[in-house]
């Protein structure tokens, strides 16, 4: 089972945040908004605030995809790329907001908690559906879990909460492990965009969101983040970007591990939409071979005979 996040209006779960925030903003009177994304989040609150009539003013990553930065320019917010992003940085922000009444929009509980009320939705609709033994959440500034689980509680259900992170940067999921202190790394070494948070604002939260529900953490390589994505896509028909396939690599990985039997019904958190990262389809570019008319039928004939010897036809 899934939850398909990655179709909401601006392609990612953060819209649900977005919502909330801007409606928190308008009650409390501010005069436009203020935060750091690396991409989702930033297109989300850009949307969101231009429905609600506040400007904006977004920092993203200098190295995030360009998909993401894209999705952000059509709302016509000013938007700032920075060479490092983190504690420090929000913590500027966060200043500068109260200094002009602005609404932070960081979508972390740390930072907004009545943004991040409207993650809650994810859990109690999934608790409204029933006979889910577990729930697999994307970790990175660990929100989203922590959102998730609130929700699952406040409708009822008793799921296993697990934090699903890339080993190259899983702070989360090692600290549940025994492994770290703190939830907190020196250095990511992860390509999956979206999930390069050494220092997770939420991550204690998060921990202790995992542990009351008598869950783990798990990690898998990038690769296996890359064939999960791909599972997706070729079977199922659904494109998501890295960062939400982790959810279901997490339970091919718990599968492989026994930690999920055959009786366990697991739910995925699809948390964004594949086209916000591209990375992996448009590099090394290669452009479709040329063909002609003369040769077409012969292509397709060729093509058929070879889906048919995969078992695909």
């Amino acid at each position: 089972m899934a939850k398909a996040e990655h179709l909401n209006p601006t392609g990612s779960y953060k819209d649900r945040i977005a919502a909330a925030t801007m409606a928190a903003a308008l009650t409390a009177g501010r005069r436009g908004w203020i935060g750091t994304s690396s991409g989702n989040g930033g297109a989300a609150m850009a949307a969101h605030g231009q429905r609600a009539g506040l400007p904006g003013f977004i920092c993203v990553p200098s190295d995030a995809p360009v998909e993401k930065l894209a999705s952000i320019r059509p709302y016509g917010v000013e938007m700032v790329a920075m060479s490092t992003m983190g504690p420090v940085v929000m913590a500027e922000l966060g200043r500068i907001a109260e200094q002009e009444n602005l609404q932070l929009t960081i979508t972390t509980h740390v930072h907004n908690p009545e943004g991040m009320h409207g993650a809650q939705g994810i859990g109690t609709e999934l608790a409204a559906i029933g006979g889910i033994t577990h729930v697999y959440v994307p970790v990175g500034g660990g929100g989203l879990l922590v959102a998730t689980a609130a929700g699952l509680r406040s409708g009822g259900s008793d799921a296993i909460v697990v934090a699903c992170q890339p080993a190259g940067c899983a702070p989360v999921a090692r600290h549940l492990a025994g492994e770290l202190p703190e939830p907190i790394v020196s250095r990511c070494d992860t390509d999956v965009s979206g999930l390069q948070l050494p220092e997770p604002p939420d991550g204690p939260a998060a921990a202790e969101a995992v542990r009351a529900s008598g869950g783990w953490g798990t990690t898998m390589s990038d690769e296996m983040v890359w064939q999960a994505q791909d599972l997706l896509a070729t079977s199922e028909g659904i494109f998501v970007e890295p960062a939400a396939a982790v959810s279901l690599a997490a339970v091919a990985e718990d599968v492989r591990t026994g930690r999920l039997g055959p009786d366990d019904r697991p739910c995925v958190v699809l948390s964004g939409n594949g086209l916000k990262d591209l990375r992996r389809f448009t590099k090394p570019a290669s452009p479709a071979e040329i063909t002609t008319i003369a040769d077409l039928a012969g292509r397709v004939s060729d093509y058929l005979a070879i889906a048919q010897r995969k078992g695909t036809l």
